[in-house]
């Protein structure tokens, strides 16, 4: 293969040379996937090709290359935001990158490093204190509940579905998730069920229309509140579901049962203790917990921690993804939770991200319409291939955990 550094044109910055050269170096040591990058006339490849998993990326204009060597994955996902670069591949390319970590460490503990201050710094400032806790929030989930609609199933669940087959569609499948989390907490008629975490209300909705029970739901989403209210009205069960604007920490009473769907991923680092400490305190003893959850892996846990990764940049501010290692110490040093049951399902969250990418693309004249632009749709195009790549890949999950008070 010719020498990239001397391949580019002359008149292209010694340093996007450099840092070209130190880029294809890394791509040399892809495993289990091929990569096939174009720019302009010329063609290289990396990885090995008989691999089922493939990629090709058009690298649309040089200084991309500077731009990722200095700024690392996160550069990555800006340079893609802003058209620097083209692929029809995004998920396998992202899946290609997940599963080679190995590439991804060496690219994050380079030059990247000079950027990571100032990152961790807008990170921190964004922790889930309770004003800036709602702050984080409607910055993702008050975009609007017409967008969500376009991408979701039919009955506006955002997290991950539990499918049974091939041939199950993702609203039947957002179904059995519902129902095992209510069977794991061995919901009943005579149960006050605490929710943490309303989204547009399916859960408390389904809860108390299949089980009988009374729910208590609350949120910090304006947008969400207003569509969950009227949605429980809709259904006539104002009697039972009694929707909140409100603070998890700022919730009082005591339950019988508590569930909170992909909500801890909003608690941040720094209030995971008091998230847990919390839920006991709305528990009475005996009182069953059931929580699904992102996990990042727990070999990587430390790292993550110390960084700030795209997710919490662009998508959710103050975000972090618990370990399932760092929930059990959690609870174990701060409550008197017992784990009864631990359920992983990641590959079904690969595939609820595949139907909303493909939803999302499909309905995209129409979320045009609601006033988003280009590099809005490419955000949220990385967006949901990064994470069905993490998923595919291994390197995140999604588990449904179901811990007892004792």
């Amino acid at each position: 293969m010719t020498d990239p550094v001397f391949a580019l044109e002359p008149d292209i910055p010694r340093n996007v040379r450099v840092a070209r050269w130190l880029l294809f170096r890394l791509l040399n040591g892809l495993r289990g996937g091929s990569l096939t990058l174009r720019e302009g006339a010329q063609t290289f490849h990396f990885g090995d090709a008989s691999a089922a998993l493939h990629a090709e990326v058009q690298v649309l204009a040089p200084g991309v290359y500077w731009r990722i060597l200095t700024g690392g994955s996160l550069a990555a996902a800006e340079a893609w935001m802003d058209g620097e670069w083209e692929t029809t591949h995004l998920t396998p390319l992202l899946e290609l990158i997940a599963r080679n970590s190995q590439i991804l460490g060496k690219l994050e503990k380079g030059f990247r490093l000079l950027g990571k201050p100032v990152e961790r710094l807008r990170h921190w400032m964004r922790r889930n204190s309770r004003a800036q806790a709602r702050e984080n929030i409607a910055a993702h989930y008050d975009l609007g509940n017409t967008f969500y609609a376009h991408f979701l199933d039919e009955h506006l669940l955002y997290s991950s579905a539990l499918f049974s087959g091939e041939e199950q569609d993702l609203t039947a499948a957002q179904q059995a998730k519902m129902a095992r989390l209510c069977d794991q907490l061995a919901l009943t008629a005579n149960d006050h069920l605490l929710e943490i975490g309303t989204g547009w209300g399916a859960m408390a909705e389904y809860a108390a229309r299949h089980y009988g029970c009374r729910v208590t739901t609350t949120t910090l989403s304006q947008e969400q509140y207003h569509w969950a209210t009227a949605r429980i009205a809709r259904a006539g069960l104002q009697d039972r579901v009694e929707v909140l604007l409100c603070d998890y920490r700022d919730l009082t009473g005591v339950y019988d049962k508590l569930v909170s769907v992909e909500m801890i991923e909003a608690v941040g680092q720094r209030y995971l203790p008091t998230f847990f400490r919390t839920c006991q305190a709305r528990l009475r003893p005996g009182g069953r917990m059931a929580i699904q959850a992102i996990t990042i892996q727990d070999q990587r846990y430390r790292d993550y921690s110390k960084s700030v990764d795209f997710i919490q940049r662009y998508i959710f501010p103050g975000g972090f993804l618990p370990s399932i290692t760092a929930m059990n110490e959690l609870m174990t040093r701060h409550t008197d939770f017992v784990v009864r049951n631990l359920f992983d399902m990641g590959p079904d969250y690969a595939r609820t991200l595949a139907h909303w990418r493909q939803r999302f693309v499909h309905a995209w004249q129409e979320i045009e319409q609601l006033g988003f632009d280009e590099r809005f749709r490419r955000m949220w195009l990385y967006y949901l291939g990064y994470c069905e790549a993490g998923f595919n890949a291994r390197t995140i999950s999604v588990v449904q955990l179901t811990a007892e008070r004792v």
